[in-house]
This record gives structure tokens, C-alpha cells and sequence, in this order.
């Protein structure tokens, strides 16, 4: 009778159900011989997706900051690259290198072909091993790098997830005085920047003169920019590239968000440039040249 076959399917389904919990309640036990993250002990971590935020982390806090920071910090990092926790990861994912321009220096999910790996292992074509002058690195610590960059480069945390979108890092820092002349000029954020925002007008780039600075004239004037870009591998970055190399002098760059057009991310979220917690504002960064254009 159909009555009959569904108290029986009921009652099956009641004793699977029943096995399962038990079952479950078999496994978890009272957590003898799983460590602090309920893993079995000794069973190594996971290797996934949001695992490599914690190797991004570790590749700071044991490679960058101890090792590589006595040389690679300020206006004066050999060839432009820091690899301070503020600024490493805006100035390796994505970026081309300087030294081989058809490399990136970190290209997510391809070890092999990222310019950092082939520096530490010491087979780059141009330059010396790294650390330049010390011994390599650990093998241990060139496999976290190597499988940092395999699972896809990841940042710290997930960007984009909310409000407000601001400026995080930037090259030259504010008020560095530099001897040398940037090639291009760094913007890192918090979420990845909307391209065409950026293309639109949107960061502007003066030069101090202070032989102008008189009633009704302005003090700062335009300095060309050939290029603003947004690498695909690292949208949350922005590079202002000068039209002409800079000269002696003091720079500002000033990127709106007071006023249309005004930057934003992907998300739509306007820039928080006078970082009052709230979208708007504009964001400006100032910093001086001492020298002229390199060679």
C-alpha cells in the first residue's frame, strides 16, 4: 500500500539520519590529539584558496622584514623596489621588472617565470643572487615563495568587501626626499581601482614654483603624465608614469574624490581621500626631488 512504502521510506531515512550523527559525533570526540585549529595533529595546513594570505604573511615576516629591508626601503631601494609590509606586495605583483622587462616580478600562479624566484635561486640572466652579498636563502623559505605565487600571489585579506576605499601605501612616501628621480609613482589601495576612473582625469600630477607664487597666481603647475596604469595582476594598484623624467623640485600628486569625475573601485565606491571614514575627499601626496633624471 503507498501508505505503508512511505512510513517505511520515513523510517529508513530516520536511521541513516541517526547514523550519520553518530557518526559525526564519533569523529570529533573530545578533541584529543587535534591541535588549536581542530586539525588532526601533524596533519599539515591547508593549501587552498584563503590559505595563502597566511603565506603572504609568513614570506613578510621571516624574508622581507628581516632579510631584504636593510637594502630595499626608502626613495633609495635598488631599482625602485621596497619590500617593506607597507609597500612589498604593491611593488612585486603584477609589476614588471625592471632588470627583464618581458617578466613580471611576481606573476601569480606561474613561479617559474616570476623575476623574484629567479633572483633568490640565482638564475637570472642579469644581476647577482639575492640577498645580494649574503648567503641564499633557506630552501625552506624559497618553496613558501615559490608556492605563494603557484596558488595565486594573494594579498593579506580580501579587498573590495567594504567602505571605505582609500589609499594604503604610496612610492615616493609623503614628504620623502628623494636623490634620484621615480620613473613612475605609486598609488596602493584597498580594492581594486576602477581602470577607466583612473584613465578619466581623475589623478593629477604638479610641480611647485615658487617663482609664481604671488597674489592670484598659482603656486603649482602641470607636469605631463604619459601613462596612468592599472596592472591586471594587481588592480589595486595605480602607476602615474611622467611624460619626461622629473627634475629637481617639489612634486604633488592629488588624486580627487571631492568632486565628479572622482575615483572609485570596482565596487562603486568613491575614494575616501581625507580618510574620514566616509567616500569623498581628495588625497594628495607630496614629496621632493633632489636630483635630476638618471642616465
Amino acid at each position: 500500500m503507498p501508505g505503508e512504502r512511505l512510513a517505511c521510506t520515513r523510517i529508513v531515512r530516520t536511521f541513516l539520519w541517526s547514523l550519520a550523527i553518530a557518526a559525526c559525533t564519533s569523529c570529533a570526540g573530545t578533541g584529543e590529539g587535534l591541535d588549536e585549529n581542530a586539525r588532526p595533529i601533524g596533519e599539515a595546513p591547508p593549501t587552498g584558496p584563503g590559505s595563502e594570505n597566511a603565506l603572504y604573511r609568513e614570506i613578510q615576516d621571516t624574508v622581507f622584514t628581516p632579510i631584504c629591508v636593510a637594502c630595499h626601503q626608502g626613495g633609495n631601494a635598488p631599482l625602485g623596489l621596497r619590500l617593506d609590509a607597507a609597500s612589498s606586495y604593491a611593488m612585486l605583483v603584477g609589476v614588471t621588472s625592471v632588470q627583464a622587462p618581458s617578466l613580471l616580478r611576481v606573476e601569480p600562479g606561474n613561479p617559474d617565470s616570476s623575476y623574484l624566484v629567479r633572483k633568490i635561486e640565482g638564475t637570472a640572466a642579469t644581476g647577482g643572487r639575492m640577498p645580494l652579498g649574503g648567503p641564499p636563502l633557506p630552501q625552506d623559505r624559497i618553496d613558501l615563495i615559490r608556492e605563494w605565487i603557484a596558488t595565486g600571489a594573494s594579498a593579506d585579506a580580501a579587498t573590495g568587501a567594504g567602505l571605505p576605499f582609500v589609499v594604503e601605501a604610496t612610492a615616493p612616501a609623503a614628504g620623502e626626499k628623494l636623490e634620484v628621480a621615480p620613473d613612475r609613482i605609486l598609488l596602493a589601495f584597498n580594492s581594486p581601482v576602477d581602470s577607466a576612473l583612473a584613465a578619466a582625469g581623475t589623478i593629477l600630477l604638479n610641480e611647485r614654483v615658487d617663482s609664481l607664487a604671488t597674489v592670484g597666481t598659482p603656486d603649482w603647475r602641470s607636469v605631463a603624465v604619459a601613462t596612468v596604469e592599472v596592472p591586471l595582476a594587481n588592480p589595486a594598484v595605480l602607476y602615474l608614469i611622467p611624460a619626461a623624467r622629473l627634475t629637481a623640485g617639489r612634486y604633488r600628486v592629488k588624486v580627487l574624490g571631492g568632486a565628479a569625475p572622482a575615483l572609485a573601485d570596482v565596487h562603486g565606491h568613491v575614494l575616501d581621500g581625507d580618510d574620514d571614514g566616509r567616500s569623498g575627499g581628495d588625497f594628495e601626496l607630496t614629496f621632493e626631488v633632489l636630483g635630476g633624471a638618471v642616465p
